[in-house]
């Protein structure tokens, strides 16, 4: 029991020692988390159903990302700093498609 508590203890570590390294890493490039997701069926979906706002902000944030990894650039630390690359802009809309996939699935048996 003691052995399970520490590794679970070194995982929780690892797992936020991971997550900052990645969050500095997006932020570099001004991105959000999200903006990286593999395109899946849902995630397409999910992001037919994001107003065009988000959808815009969405495509900016790549495309800027996309100039700076040419340029071999990364954003300035001021401008990085103000950015949340874990804040979620995507999740909501994708919840909803996984809820509405499971309930054709159910009705479907």
């Amino acid at each position: 029991r003691g052995r399970e508590a520490m590794l679970a203890q070194l995982w929780k570590r690892a797992g936020a020692a991971y997550r900052a390294k990645v969050g500095k890493e997006l932020s570099a490039h001004g991105l959000m988390y999200e903006d990286c997701l593999i395109e899946t069926e849902e995630v397409k979906l999910a992001l037919k159903r994001l107003p065009p706002e988000l959808l815009n902000a969405r495509e900016q944030r790549l495309k800027r990302a996309m100039v700076l990894s040419s340029q071999i650039k990364t954003l300035p630390e001021e401008v990085a700093a103000k950015l949340d690359p874990f804040e979620s802009y995507l999740g909501p809309y994708l919840e909803q498609v996984k809820k509405e996939k499971e309930e054709q699935l159910k009705l479907a048996k």
